[in-house]
């Protein structure tokens, strides 16, 4: 079966690697003109490792992990209030292994450099029939498949063709997130240096191999909508935003105008009543982000695509059936790891509601921030472990 699938990062490219695996003949097209490299740093966790070594990668993986040595919590002034390990601070537990996402989608390219790769353009167009799907594209010429895969992330150019609007299926968290390179001025050597309050968290940290270090801001979404697309207005919310905070801060935020990878957007989650329509499903952020605040979107990603194509391949290529089965099986996945991200979103958000616990919370949080933060960050460790160990794989080659 010829299987074209949309977006080039974890998804698409996990998804690629098990269905050549299975026999069917993938190919990848990608909007940018080449893979995207660099980026920030996620996580994988708990029953997507086992992924990675049904893939033979893990060790791979392992190899080029950020090896976070660390992470110093500091109040508005710069002082150390506590100090973590950078497993502890990360969420990460066993053999949980963190990577910058550019690194992770070149070593699962690495492994699937022979499939058919269209960099530099998107799909316009998906007209389904009984035998095929009939594929525009912008700049090539039309195509047919069999199948059409979306993997395109949060803002999925395939679900807004086949589905429609993203409005209908987003769900906003409150938040906004922001990332960007600078230059590590601190020297960092893998280490992450935040400051943390409720409503605002802003970070820079360096990890193994990058000559740069990242800046990282999270903050509750002021009153007004930021469009996504204005670089400038973004630009103006985060200054004043942090407004008031010494430490980094305003160093940080002279050098973003001339980031070379400024990376801006909403905290979101995808909520679908299904994944597939025809011969098109959505598989990773494109079907069911979590967003970043569940700390599982690479795990759903890599556990998702292994997952379809699975399915696809016990199905011997029966659609339908594997669709059905695909759903199945991840739905009480992503639900439960969904909710994690709505959790942390809520903590974030917790200063809008006026109530004794909310006044008890401020207070503690001045008296002791680093305690705080410290006992916030391993209430959360203890849930994402749970979530990410919640699923149990089969194996499709037995």
């Amino acid at each position: 079966m010829r299987v074209l699938i949309s977006g080039a990062g974890i998804a698409g490219l996990t998804v690629a690697y098990w269905l050549r695996c299975y026999g069917f003949t993938p190919t990848i097209v990608e909007r940018a003109p080449s893979l995207l490299t660099g980026g920030y740093k996620i996580d994988v966790r708990g029953t997507a490792l086992q992924v990675l070594r049904r893939m033979g990668i893990h060790d791979a993986v392992v190899a080029a992990s950020t090896d976070m040595q660390g992470a110093l919590l500091v109040d508005k002034s710069g002082k150390v209030i506590n100090e973590m390990s950078g497993d502890a601070f990360g969420h990460r537990v066993g053999e949980d292994v963190e990577i910058v996402r550019g690194t992770l989608c070149q070593i699962l390219m690495d492994h699937i450099s022979d499939a058919e790769f269209i960099f530099g353009d998107s799909i316009r167009v998906i007209s389904q029939s009984s035998d095929s799907a009939q594929v525009e594209l912008t700049k090539n010429s039309p195509r047919e498949f069999d199948l059409v895969i979306g993997a395109d992330g949060l803002h999925s150019n395939v679900r807004g063709i086949v589905f429609g609007d993203e409005s209908r299926f987003v769900r906003e968290l409150g938040l906004y997130l922001c990332v960007y390179a600078v230059p590590n001025y601190l020297n960092l050597d893998r280490m992450e240096m935040q400051y943390s309050e409720l409503g605002r968290v802003a970070a820079i940290w360096s990890s193994r191999g990058d000559a740069n270090a990242r800046a990282c801001f999270g903050f509750v979404a002021p009153s007004g909508r930021i469009n996504l697309q204005d670089r400038a207005q973004q630009q103006q919310v985060l200054t004043n935003v942090y407004q008031g905070i010494g430490w980094e801060v305003p160093r940080l935020l002279e050098m973003m105008p001339s980031a070379p990878d400024f990376y801006f957007d909403a905290a979101a989650q995808i909520a679908m009543p299904r994944w597939s329509q025809g011969r098109v499903v959505l598989v990773g952020d494109a079907g069911y982000c979590a967003s970043p605040m569940s700390g599982q979107g690479t795990s759903l990603a890599l556990i998702g695509a292994y997952v379809l194509a699975g399915e696809l391949a016990a199905a011997s290529g029966a659609y339908q059936t594997a669709f059905h089965q695909y759903e199945k099986e991840m739905r009480p996945f992503v639900m439960l790891n969904q909710a994690l991200g709505i959790k942390s979103a809520n903590l974030m958000r917790s200063k809008e509601k006026k109530n004794v616990f909310m006044w008890l919370l401020e207070q503690i949080m001045r008296i002791a921030p680093g305690r705080m933060i410290e006992f916030f960050i391993n209430r959360s460790t203890r849930r994402i472990h749970q979530a990410a160990n919640a699923i149990t794989l089969k194996n499709y080659f037995a």
